[in-house]
């Protein structure tokens, strides 16, 4: 996935590409081939039919480069590409919902390991902390969506032997990693970072098991965003930090509501302050897209969850190319594509970060649930994050992922969202 430094870096590949610079190329094929091939697998299920399809779309994109009007899009056009022949080629498969009712815990290393105590399992959960963002990802896949060898070599474009032999890698350091904390007693010292706070972020990032409905739900709201690169956002915020960075006070939650670290710093309670404390215009228009895991000091029921997962689109450019009906136009089809044939409400709202602002709920009975939000940024934010408020203008969209999935596909308790999957 993109980091926001790759990304402002883009428009610079494109314009060296388009004079014939093949390296440039190389390097833009680099920077975004597990995106394409990841879009292409999860289309077709088919490892070579999938590579396949990823070559034709780096040919297809190269002949196009021409056509391409905004640089800065060539993630999400380069996307759409992908879809658009992969779909030409998929075999037709229909989707059923599988649920699972066993309750959320940290996964067991194997099967000889599935009964843990408390202690353990706290051990396991700061543990997985340890892992890098790809070994992570391979642990949701396979212990919380269910993935076997096969599928999960064939993602990672390796073979099955390599992929068992990483994911003993894997549990081999995990083993470490609780075997210090048993004998040492420092693994949350070590961590700086309270044990609840560690349960919290241990547990499974939904959005990358491709098969939960929290996934599809993503994957379904990001075609309305096509021209939008994806990126990676920081998960503890330090709230001095964040007032320095963004001159506002974006703290739109009560206080008590916040995942507390220490007394500087929170574990992200929304995807909007994240983001406005990373990027920054660099003379090229910005459009982001973002998901991830969420925290609030919340009580747990039905239909609300203290770790949840949102998306987050972001917009800074000049005021002729962008409006606020632009941005409602692009909500609703977002909302229609998730949620089709829904009623829906819009009501206007008040963040301190916003010069106006909307809430959208979708009639669920005979009450509404809020499912996202959207908003133009103040003049004095645009101006903090690098653009000229006569000239620019900066907007946002939050949706709130895990309602949107219910809805989508009929669970009526959050609860039972990780143990859930579409297959």
């Amino acid at each position: 996935m993109l980091t926001v430094e790759t990304a402002m870096d883009i428009p610079d590949l494109i314009a060296r590409a388009r004079a014939g610079d093949l390296a440039a190329y190389g390097d833009l094929v680099v920077s975004t081939q597990s995106m394409v091939h990841a879009i292409c697998l999860r289309i077709l299920r088919d490892e070579e039919d999938a590579q396949d399809v990823v070559q034709d779309t780096y040919i297809r994109a190269f002949r196009r480069l021409a056509d391409l009007e905004e640089p800065a899009a060539f993630p999400g056009w380069l996307r759409a590409i992908a879809i658009g022949v992969a779909r030409n080629a998929r075999r037709s498969r229909r989707g059923t919902l599988v649920p699972l009712e066993a309750p959320y815990d940290p996964p067991a290393l194997d099967a000889t390991e599935d009964h843990w105590n408390d202690r353990q399992r706290r051990a396991l959960a700061a543990a997985m902390l340890t892992l890098d963002a790809v070994d992570r990802s391979l642990c949701d896949r396979r212990y919380h969506g269910g993935w076997d060898i096969p599928r999960l070599a064939a993602e990672s474009r390796i073979s099955e032997p390599a992929m068992r032999k990483r994911l003993q890698r894997i549990r081999d350091h995990l083993r470490k990693e609780i075997e210090m904390d048993e004998s040492q007693g420092i693994t949350d010292l070590r961590r700086n970072l309270p044990e609840r706070i560690v349960e919290l972020l241990a547990r499974p990032r939904l959005h990358e098991v491709p098969d939960n409905p929290v996934a599809r739900t993503f994957d379904a709201l990001r075609e309305a965003y096509p021209e939008h690169t994806q990126v990676e956002l920081p998960e503890i915020v330090d709230l001095a930090e964040a007032r320095r960075a963004i001159g506002v006070d974006a703290v739109y939650v009560p206080m008590d509501t916040l995942q507390r670290i220490d007394d500087d710093r929170v574990l992200r309670y929304d995807l909007t302050l994240p983001v406005l404390m990373t990027v920054r215009y660099r003379g090229k228009p910005l459009r982001l897209i973002a998901t991830g895991k969420v925290y609030r000091a919340d009580t747990v029921d039905a239909t609300h969850l203290d770790a949840f997962h949102q998306a987050e689109s972001f917009l800074l450019d000049d005021r002729d190319r962008i409006d606020e009906w632009q941005m409602a136009g692009r909500v609703l089809r977002s909302i229609h594509a998730v949620v089709p044939g829904r009623e829906l409400r819009i009501s206007p709202v008040t963040y301190p970060m916003c010069s106006s602002a909307w809430s959208l709920d979708v009639r669920v009975d005979d009450r509404w649930v809020e499912v996202m939000a959207w908003g133009l940024y103040v003049s004095d934010l645009v101006r903090v994050l690098g653009g000229d408020p006569h000239r620019h203008c900066a907007m946002g969209a939050g949706y709130g992922l895990d309602r949107l999935a219910g809805l989508r596909y009929g669970i009526d308790d959050l609860r039972k969202m990780a143990q859930t999957r579409t297959a």
